[in-house]
């Protein structure tokens, strides 16, 4: 995910937060979207990419898997279950605004609202800047974003006290609409364990996104309304931006 600071001590629970999230479709729709764009990428880079569920599941399709992440638990994480499982991907931690590679990569992506956590303006400018630099001509950038529209709706507002759920939590959102930036108090209890994070995200406006691909160099930008191929309506609370890298 993005920010470090962010996922710390719910690292070692984080997947079993996340049982509930359909990574099966999420990859299927990656796969339409790179259709779609008619890119047929080997080496794939996923940028912010967690416990690296994602990276798993699209090895498993045949892709050459990369990724990395701001936090060295999610990290150490990814790479136990990578062992475990006998996958062969690379994982390291590094800041998405200035990670380096000496490879270059046919395809990047960023899912589950991971740039949203990159709290400011030249902190986006950096971290799209750092994905064109590892791609080629014709190399496609996708990503998925939150909305201003979510973060207005308390779409952060969620709470799971069940006495069953091995991961219990509680979470409260503030919304600031003059800095785009929403600050989420998260409690959360493993066990008998309480532990508390401070989530911020920014929601970057889509003429920022798109001034930002520009200058980083990509093209044939296109955005829909997640999980489908229509175009964002003003109650969308999640968009997945698709761009090309220019020769």
């Amino acid at each position: 995910m993005g920010d470090a600071e962010s996922f710390t001590s719910i690292a070692g629970f984080y997947d079993d937060l996340m049982k509930g999230v359909p990574y099966a479709m999420w990859t299927g729709y990656y796969l339409l979207l790179l259709a779609k764009q008619d890119v047929h990428p080997k080496a794939v880079l996923d940028v912010c990419c967690g416990t690296g569920t994602m990276c798993e599941r699209l090895t498993k399709e045949g892709l050459q898997m990369t990724g990395f992440d701001g936090s060295e638990k999610m990290i150490a994480v990814a790479r136990r279950k990578a062992a475990r499982k006998k996958l062969d991907i690379r994982y390291e931690c590094m800041d998405a605004r200035t990670f380096a590679f000496e490879d270059t990569f046919d395809a990047a992506f960023s899912f589950f609202d991971s740039l949203n956590y990159i709290a400011t303006l030249e902190g986006f400018e950096q971290a799209v800047q750092r994905v064109a630099e590892h791609l080629p001509a014709g190399g496609s950038f996708i990503f998925d974003l939150n909305t201003a529209y979510a973060f207005e709706q308390s779409m952060f507002d969620q709470a799971n006290l069940s006495a069953k759920s091995r991961v219990r939590y509680d979470w409260r959102g503030q919304w600031d609409p003059d800095t785009r930036l929403i600050r989420v108090e998260m409690d959360f209890w493993h066990g008998d364990t309480k532990h508390h994070e401070t989530h911020v995200q920014r929601a970057h406006s889509d003429d920022e996104v798109r001034a930002v691909l520009e200058s980083a160099g990509f093209e044939s930008v296109e955005v829909f309304d997640s999980y489908g191929l229509e175009r964002p309506k003003k109650t969308s609370d999640r968009v997945h931006y698709c761009a090309i890298r220019s020769g």
